[in-house]
């Protein structure tokens, strides 16, 4: 087609008249030339709309109007710690620096409470007997385990439910994630600026829809099936690349493809973003500035947030975030949110602990070991409280071998140097 279009239409005299046209009738000859005007001119409009500008240019979002004083942002992220999408620039400190309010879907501060609600199993991390009768016997089930081994198993342990709390890090990729994922990271940013924190859903509600989605995904008749013809337009480093650069557009295409039932993103997806942009609206009613964060996959499209804040009278203007890391970035790294230790006892009295928050169990009942954790949440880091029964008397050994044993098991197992025991 392009070479078609960049040969002369009109011939010299010095040209030779190609064989097909010689032998046309002159109306043909002006027909032929018409045709491939037409199609020069179709070429040319057809590259034109290749370049016409995304609707959705960008991840974050200015907002203003409907009697706003200042401005908010709206700012889509990526539920995970890969590097890529730690591409931050001045401008997404920036709106959280001039923010009143940070907001993520839910407010982090209450996860820990929140999860401990639900069924947990699994969570833990620890998967020795779950599952498993307490009734069922085995060769093992009189059996002692060296108490060596237990304290060194749950040295070694990195319990799931942390790890989905703090950092979403896993083994085959942690050389190129960051120390957390990036909704976490702006509250971090907002808690160590002193922001007041909140979420744009209820985590019970969340839960409660999620549900729905997933039973009415199982009783919808029209789910897509997928082609085993993979197409790598579409692959999840498109979905990447799309994240990257900011298009929201071609990240609402990727997704829409990869939808398999409108029953279920009818409530995981549009009834969200009806939610989220509601109280978007509250808050913005009070008066307070804020930067709120949400899936970047809420945002784009006619039932997304930046449309439904559009048809309630804002306006939301994408804001060009350039492709470099800020110097905020090693200036918040450097902060630490102050805590209070408060001392907890355990259920029965043995043993007492200070930590910075109320610990939590989410280890099944009738595991092996008892566990139980607080994560700090603004600074990343977790208090654990393991509880094993040694059965020291079964093999003879009294408080002060006990002590040399557990002495030598955290001197062999405990990463760097231990600063108290």
């Amino acid at each position: 087609m392009e070479a078609l279009c960049s040969r002369p239409l009109f011939l010299s005299s010095k040209q030779e008249t190609p064989f097909f046209l010689k032998h046309q009738h002159p109306i043909m000859r002006i027909l032929f030339t018409a045709a491939v005007l037409t199609l020069c001119s179709f070429l040319s409009q057809a590259q034109d709309s290749k370049i016409k500008p995304n609707k959705y240019p960008s991840l974050l979002w200015e907002i203003t109007g409907k009697g706003l004083s200042k401005p908010s942002y709206l700012f889509g992220t990526m539920h995970v710690s890969n590097k890529m999408v730690f591409h931050l620039s001045d401008s997404f400190y920036t709106g959280i620096r001039n923010a009143d309010v940070v907001a993520l879907e839910t407010n982090p501060e209450s996860w820990q409470e929140d999860m401990s609600k639900y069924e947990t199993s699994g969570y833990g991390g620890y998967s020795g007997r779950m599952g498993q009768p307490s009734d069922y016997l085995t060769i093992n089930s009189l059996k002692f385990a060296s108490y060596e081994k237990l304290i060194e198993a749950r040295l070694h342990s990195n319990p799931s439910i942390i790890n989905s709390f703090l950092y979403r890090s896993y083994e085959h990729g942690s050389d190129f994630e960051e120390d957390t994922y990036l909704d976490l990271y702006i509250f971090q940013v907002g808690k160590k600026w002193g922001k007041k924190l909140c979420g744009v859903e209820n985590f019970d509600e969340s839960m409660k829809l999620m549900k729905e989605a997933y039973a009415d995904a199982a009783k919808d008749k029209s789910v897509k099936r997928r082609s085993f013809d993979y197409d790598e337009d579409f692959s999840t480093a498109r979905l990447q690349e799309a994240y990257r650069t900011g298009n929201l557009d071609l990240l609402d295409t990727i997704n829409q493809l990869n939808s398999y039932s409108a029953a279920f993103d009818e409530k995981f997806l549009y009834k969200r973003n009806e939610i989220q942009a509601n109280n978007i609206d509250s808050i913005l009613r009070t008066g307070s500035t804020l930067f709120v964060g949400v899936g970047a996959a809420h945002l784009p499209g006619y039932r997304g947030v930046i449309e439904m804040l559009r048809r309630m009278g804002y306006t939301l203007r994408p804001i060009k975030m350039v492709e470099r890391d800020s110097r905020h970035k090693e200036d918040v790294e450097k902060l630490r949110v102050p805590v209070s230790f408060v001392k907890q006892a355990s259920p029965d009295g043995l043993f007492s602990v200070s930590t910075p928050g109320k610990l939590y169990s989410f280890l099944p009942e009738g595991s092996v070991v008892g566990q139980q954790q607080y994560a700090d949440m603004a600074n990343g880091s977790y208090y654990m409280v393991t509880r094993i029964q040694t059965n020291a008397a079964f093999w003879g050994h009294n408080a002060d071998a006990v002590y040399r044993k557990i002495d030598s098991v955290l001197y062999e197992n405990i990463p760097g140097k231990i600063l108290s025991k």
